[in-house]
């Protein structure tokens, strides 16, 4: 039997490199499903810079009281999570029943009607009052497409990805909600820009809120090319079409042994518990104490990420930068796009050298610890220094600003995306990534509401309160997440079987050094090869390609 040639290492830039080559129709199947992610980014992004535009407020007769002016400000915000929150509570139906791709494509509808109502309120002479009831109306509307899309683009791309990059290619589902919320930061900046501050020009709300549309457009458009996810073709009994769409993402032929293999897989897990309705999934997630448990990994993984309080910072980041010392419109959108890149940059290097080499729960803990130190930090700045002058120390808290979402990105930004579409069972990923998502735009029209009533009561307390909730979220992911990455979608149920906490104080070993991923990336260079897969050792290669890294 011939050897294998030679790979570079993994986690090399070549490694990763080839890598893409060899599973770049995976990578274009993400790319295409994660315009769905800027799509959510720029929607969430772009509302922080158009509130307190001159011409917004005039537009909608918010000019004239700041009392009312705060109060429904907070509700122009909330309004879009609310829709996003009944989006998510209908993804399950949706997109069980119509498929992935399908519901992607209503879920965009729904977006780009709703864009359209908030891009022509003003337009049809009617009164500032009903205008602003419209404005509600579209933003509650393209939140219900923002909320569908939310739970239907991460549950695509893990159903559809390779295991050794499956977290990698889910993760790029948050590198697209924050190119996306960047994207709407300059948006917002190049329009101040561009229109000043007059309160006579309403063009410059209206071209941001149909700028928006763009990601929408991109999603159908790639969308079109893609095929639908093998596992949803599996649980509707087509089983060759679903192997053919996996050929097609692993690049080999229909008849590959790695494509029959993982084709087998599904199948006997989908024999072995075949598709429940909603219902019937609801009662199969109460079965124990421990499909409960993991059933409910989407929903406290999406709580504990929105209780880091990043999106206090998305939506309220102009405001939380003049705090500490930055003054005019635009050197706190300055700030803010600035705060932007830093996220998009920094997610593009945990997804490269991160997230499959370190896997998900070290990623947590450790981002999530150096999120707590930054906002302890700013907290106690704040306390000290009361007023917005700038002193040296301001300085140091507006870096700390930047190192939180760099912190951030390396742990609760991206992890939680791979963890929780893959720690669920097939048969009720649809029920429990719903509830997921609800849980996601639960808190965050939460925090969307109590952000700005925090900063003004208790001020420095707001960053002290997230750096105590994203204390605890470390704690559970301590204690009580096992390590998911290097497993078939099929084989995760095996560390829920023993004892949570031992196997979860077992994975911790991960903290302190990188998973080695040459032997199973050889292992797969020699099957896809075709140099063993004919002998009694290229059945335990393909065996070993299940084994924990």
């Amino acid at each position: 039997m011939s050897t294998v040639a030679h790979q570079p290492h993994p986690n090399s830039a070549a490694g990763i490199w080839l890598d893409f080559k060899q599973n770049r129709q995976a990578y274009l199947m993400a790319v295409a499903a994660c315009w769905g992610g800027m799509l959510f980014g720029w929607d969430t992004g772009l509302i922080g810079g158009i509130l307190p535009r001159a011409s917004f407020k005039r537009s909608f007769g918010l000019d004239k009281n700041p009392d009312a002016y705060a109060d429904l400000s907070g509700w122009i915000v909330s309004v879009l999570q609310a829709g996003c929150f009944f989006g998510a509570m209908t993804s399950a139906f949706v997109s069980d029943r119509f498929g992935r791709k399908k519901a992607l494509f209503v879920a965009a509808f729904f977006f780009h009607l709703g864009s359209l109502l908030q891009t022509i309120p003003t337009l049809n002479g009617q009164s500032k009052a009903s205008s602003l009831n419209q404005l509600y109306v579209g933003r509650a509307i393209g939140g219900f497409g923002v909320g569908l899309v939310s739970v239907v683009v991460p549950q695509y791309v893990s159903e559809s990805s390779p295991k050794h990059v499956r977290g990698r290619l889910t993760g790029m589902y948050q590198l697209a909600i924050v190119f996306g919320i960047a994207f709407s930061f300059w948006v917002n900046y190049g329009l101040l820009n561009q229109f000043g501050e007059s309160p006579d020009k309403p063009a410059q709300w209206q071209i941001a809120f149909a700028l928006q549309m763009i990601p929408g457009i991109l999603l159908v458009v790639f969308m079109l090319f893609q095929d639908e996810s093998p596992r949803w073709l599996v649980e509707h009994g087509q089983n060759e079409q679903a192997k053919h769409v996996l050929a097609r993402l692993r690049s080999l032929p229909d008849s590959h042994p790695v494509v029959v293999d993982e084709l087998n897989g599904i199948v006997e897990d989908f024999i072995k518990k075949p598709k429940l309705s909603l219902w019937e999934q609801a009662k199969e997630c109460t079965t124990s104490k421990k499909m409960f448990y993991r059933c409910s990994l989407p929903f406290i993984l999406m709580a504990f990420q929105q209780w880091t309080g990043v999106n206090s910072m998305n939506y309220y980041s102009p405001v939380i930068f003049q705090e500490l010392g930055m003054q005019g419109a635009k050197a706190t959108l300055l700030g803010t796009g600035i705060y932007g890149i830093v996220k998009i940059v920094m997610t593009v290097v945990v997804l490269a050298l991160g997230i499959e080499q370190y896997g998900r729960k070290s990623t947590l803990i450790w981002g999530g610890l150096g999120q707590s130190l930054c906002m302890f930090f700013i907290g106690a700045y704040r306390k000290i220094h009361t007023d917005s002058t700038v002193i040296p120390t301001s300085y140091v808290a507006i870096v700390a600003i930047y190192l939180y979402v760099t912190l951030y990105s390396f742990g609760w930004s991206v992890a939680p995306w791979p963890a929780m579409s893959e720690s669920v069972p097939n048969r009720v990923r649809s029920l429990t990534m719903s509830i997921g998502l609800m849980s996601n735009w639960l808190f965050n029209f939460t925090i969307s509401k109590l952000t700005p009533i925090l900063l003004k009561e208790i001020t420095y307390g707001t960053y002290l309160l997230f750096a105590c909730t994203t204390l605890l979220g470390v704690i559970w992911a301590f204690f009580f997440l096992p390590e998911t990455s290097g497993y078939a979608i099929e084989e995760i149920h095996m560390l829920f079987e023993g004892n949570l906490v031992k196997q979860s104080l077992k994975d911790n070993r991960y903290l302190f050094h990188r998973v080695d991923r040459q032997k199973f990336m050889d292992q797969e260079q020699a099957i896809r090869h075709d140099e063993i897969s004919t002998s009694s050792d290229g059945e335990k290669a393909i065996d070993a390609r299940n084994e924990r890294v």
